[in-house]
């Protein structure tokens, strides 16, 4: 099963602590078409807002996919809320070298009306991601965006 993670999942040491060190592979940067990145819940853990996909037909996210082992799903669904109703899994089509495939990810099921800012731990593990993964213009786009609509200041 192939897994699209956009937010703190990004961080693979963050997503190795969830799923465990034999259940996953890296495959790299994808890209989610249609959708853009929103911070739509609160988190207590984080002390702020986290990640979300909205749709959005002329936007993208960009994200780290990874090769997921079946039996790391329910640590995962736990990371993410499922059953408290936090989260949902959807399927969507990324972009992976090129390529359109099939993927799972989540997304926020009750929206907030309006937009939550990331903790800066959030953020933290969101670059680690993006440095490691994504590489320099989309942590660029990720400072412009916390910038403009959190007035968050890069660094």
């Amino acid at each position: 099963m192939r897994y699209f993670a956009y937010g703190s999942c990004m961080d693979e040491e963050s997503f190795r602590s969830t799923v465990g060190e034999k259940n996953y592979e890296v495959l790299g940067r994808a890209i989610l078409p249609g959708y853009r990145l929103a911070f739509t819940l609160w988190s207590d853990k984080w002390q702020g807002g986290v990640a979300d996909v909205i749709p959005s037909p002329r936007d993208q996210v960009e994200g780290v996919l990874y090769k997921l082992h079946p039996s790391a799903l329910a640590a995962l669904d736990r990371r993410e809320g499922v059953f408290l109703g936090r989260y949902r899994r959807m399927e969507v089509d990324v972009v992976w070298k090129g390529e359109r495939i099939r993927a799972m990810t989540y997304s926020v099921v009750r929206k907030a009306p309006g937009e939550i800012a990331p903790s800066p731990s959030y953020r933290r593990a969101i670059l680690n991601g993006a440095d490691r993964f994504l590489g320099p213009a989309y942590r660029e786009k990720l400072l412009r965006l916390w910038r403009e609509r959190f007035g968050i200041p890069p660094g």
